[in-house]
């Protein structure tokens, strides 16, 4: 594919402000998706020239999500820089913080920012039990109090706030208690879930453990039911679907890996900038990653199966597949077929 068409068509831009990764991060995340091929990378922070050169190569760019080194708690100051600079280019700008040091990093992060070009903040809320938050986020650094004082913050500034849990066995049933205190609190709408995935964790003894799938069916059932009753916005990745929802899968999902798209992630390295067009890929497959300097990207296609589908479950799950190939489950309401995770049901569901 030629790279510089598949630019021109990017529209949405996910930044890693440089190559940390978890290693220079302020929580020690237990399923870091920092933690594999980015770690094998020096390490560095990203520069103003850099930010340039990507609004220079992406003409139709028109949202940047910026994730910060890994975090935006890491180089807040830098991220602000960098959101200024988007902004000045009439670029919306979105952010993302696992919450350490919550108001503090809101406060220097939002200076002399205008709120209109501000979409949202997410925070990374998994959980309101401090023991599962501590073993999760891998420290006893973070203060729920310490969130919701940035929360009440970020609405005096008229920003969107956004939760952003991810789901992992020991924590799949929190959703609800997460959505109930945010809702309650402060009227949070917005809700965009995960589920914990293991690219970046082969082969490493983590502790942890994917979703079954009847038990993803059954959560995903369980927030629809939930976001219909109270009007919520909200993003899931289907994941594992029945025959009848394959068909359509078939009919409608887009492969990134294959065609290329509106989105692009990107990591500032110290003599490059960095691309991808899945995250989950370039993990375990950074041969699918690109310069942005480069005039051709390479694409994996593999008779339209995707490569990552597997890697991203653990290996028990694996083993109890069907075939033990992870792309089979067998259920009590008929088979599962496991999907792209960029599958997504989104539902605004407004009042």
């Amino acid at each position: 594919m030629n790279k510089v068409t598949g630019l021109e068509k990017v529209t949405d831009l996910t930044l890693y402000t440089g190559t940390f990764g978890k290693k220079g991060c302020t929580c020690n995340c237990i399923g870091c998706t920092q933690n594999g091929y980015i770690t094998k990378r020096k390490q560095n922070q990203g520069n103003l020239e850099q930010i340039k050169i990507i609004m220079d190569k992406l003409p139709n760019l028109k949202n940047a999500y910026i994730l910060g080194n890994p975090d935006v708690s890491v180089d807040t100051k830098f991220c602000n820089q960098a959101a200024k600079e988007f902004i000045k280019n009439g670029i919306n700008v979105m952010f993302s913080t696992s919450g350490y040091k919550a108001l503090e990093t809101a406060k220097t992060l939002f200076k002399d920012l205008d709120p209109a070009y501000i979409s949202y903040i997410s925070y990374s809320v998994d959980t309101l039990d401090k023991e599962k938050m501590r073993y999760l986020k891998g420290s006893n650094k973070l203060n729920m109090q310490d969130i919701e004082d940035a929360i009440a913050y970020c609405q005096e500034l008229n920003i969107p706030v956004k939760i952003q849990p991810t789901l992992w066995e020991i924590n799949q049933d929190d959703y609800k208690e997460i959505i109930d205190n945010f809702y309650n609190k402060f009227n949070i709408r917005w809700y965009t879930f995960h589920a914990g995935s293991f690219e970046a964790l082969r082969n490493k003894n983590v502790g942890l453990n994917h979703v079954k799938p009847s038990k993803w069916k059954e959560i995903v059932s369980n927030i629809q039911k939930i976001a219909e009753e109270k009007k919520l916005k909200i993003l899931l990745p289907r994941i594992f679907l029945n025959k009848e929802e394959m068909i359509e899968c078939k009919n409608n999902i887009h492969t990134y890996c294959a065609n290329g798209g509106s989105g692009l992630q990107i990591w500032l390295e110290k003599d490059n900038i960095r691309c991808t067009y899945c995250p989950l890929l370039a993990e375990v497959h950074p041969e699918f990653t690109f310069l942005i300097q480069e005039k051709m990207a390479n694409f994996i296609s593999q008779n339209g199966v995707c490569a990552i589908q597997k890697e991203a479950l653990d290996n028990d799950l694996i083993y109890n597949s069907n075939k033990k190939e992870g792309r089979i489950f067998s259920s009590s309401k008929g088979e599962l077929y496991n999907v792209c995770r960029f599958y997504s049901i989104r539902e605004d569901f407004k009042s």
